[in-house]
């Protein structure tokens, strides 16, 4: 599902049964470094704890350069909640064109 698809949503029951990670928006300032930030979206039907974000920057020739992880803000998300997330590279020298990102979480029971 692209992020376009995001303005169509009515609801969640429209988007899959799953924890959702999406990027909005990369920015890259010469002083600064990149900068990616997003949201997660917890449509997994249960709540969720120690939600953390994964990103792995790939290079031109599609080889990871750069791999991280951070918590969401919340770390804890009812069913239908939303954290959101910024990860800030000040060492990476150009804007960030390809990235693959994941979630890690736990059920809260």
């Amino acid at each position: 599902m692209d992020i376009e698809a995001f303005p169509e949503i009515e609801n969640f029951q429209k988007l899959p049964r799953q924890v959702i990670v999406k990027a909005g928006s990369t920015s890259f300032d010469a002083e600064k470094g990149a900068a990616l930030r997003g949201i997660v979206i917890n449509n997994s039907g249960n709540p969720i704890k120690e939600v953390r974000v994964h990103v792995v920057i790939l290079s031109e020739n599609g080889l990871p350069v750069v791999s991280t992880s951070q918590s969401a803000d919340p770390e804890i998300l009812p069913q239908g909640a939303i954290a959101n997330f910024r990860f800030e590279f000040k060492e990476h020298r150009k804007a960030i064109a390809d990235y693959h990102l994941y979630t890690q979480w736990r059920f809260d029971d």
